[in-house]
C-alpha cells in the first residue's frame, strides 16, 4: 500500500470512527466534524496525485447527501446522519458511497435484530425468574418516559453501523489490493 492510499484509508477510517463515538455520546453528528471531513475529501481528490478529481468527489457528496435526505424530511432520521454520509461520499465517490450505504443498512438491520433478540431473551428470562422465585408478578411493562417520543435517545446511533461497514469495506479493499 502506498502512502497516498494509507492517507486515504486512515482519513476515512478516522472520520467514521470519530463520528460513531460522538454519535454514541451526544446522539448527534456535529458540523465541526462533518464540514472539515467533506472539505478534506474534496481537497484530497482535487490535489492528491491519483485522486479521482473534483467531479467524482462532488458526485459522491451529492449521492451521500441524497441517500438520507428524504427520510430526514419525513422525520426518519437526523440531519447529522445526512451530513455524515455527504462528507463520507466526498471521500468515497458515488459508487463506493452506494456500497457503503448498502452495507450500513444491512449492518444496522443485523444489529437491531441482535438487540431486539437480546431484549426479548432477557425479558423472558427475567419473567421466568420472577415466576419461579415467588409467584406470578404480572406482565413486564416498559417504564414510561416524561420526554416526548421524538426526544428519546436512539438505541443505536446510525454512525455506528456506518463505521463498522466502512471499516469492513476498507479492509476488504486493502486485502484485495484495490487501494
Amino acid at each position: 500500500m502506498n502512502t497516498l492510499s494509507l492517507f486515504f484509508v486512515a482519513g476515512v477510517a478516522l472520520y467514521v470512527g470519530l463520528a460513531a463515538v460522538i454519535d454514541i455520546r451526544q446522539h448527534r453528528v456535529p458540523n465541526y466534524l462533518t464540514v472539515p471531513a467533506a472539505l478534506a475529501g474534496l481537497a484530497f481528490h482535487c490535489f492528491a496525485p491519483g485522486g479521482w478529481g473534483l467531479g467524482v468527489s462532488l458526485a459522491g457528496f451529492a449521492v451521500g447527501f441524497g441517500l438520507l435526505l428524504l427520510p430526514w424530511l419525513f422525520g426518519g432520521g437526523g440531519m447529522g446522519d445526512v451530513k455524515l454520509l455527504a462528507a463520507l461520499g466526498a471521500w468515497l465517490g458515488p459508487m463506493l458511497m452506494l456500497v457503503a450505504f448498502a452495507l450500513s443498512i444491512l449492518t444496522a438491520a443485523l444489529l437491531a435484530l441482535s438487540v431486539l433478540t437480546w431484549v426479548v431473551v432477557t425479558a423472558g428470562f427475567q419473567k421466568a425468574q420472577r415466576n419461579y422465585l415467588g409467584g406470578r408478578i404480572g406482565n413486564i411493562q416498559q417504564p414510561q418516559s416524561d420526554e416526548p417520543r421524538t426526544r428519546r435517545h436512539r438505541l443505536l446511533p446510525f454512525a455506528v453501523p456506518v463505521a463498522l461497514s466502512v471499516w469492513s469495506m476498507l479492509a476488504w479493499m486493502v486485502v484485495q489490493g484495490r487501494l
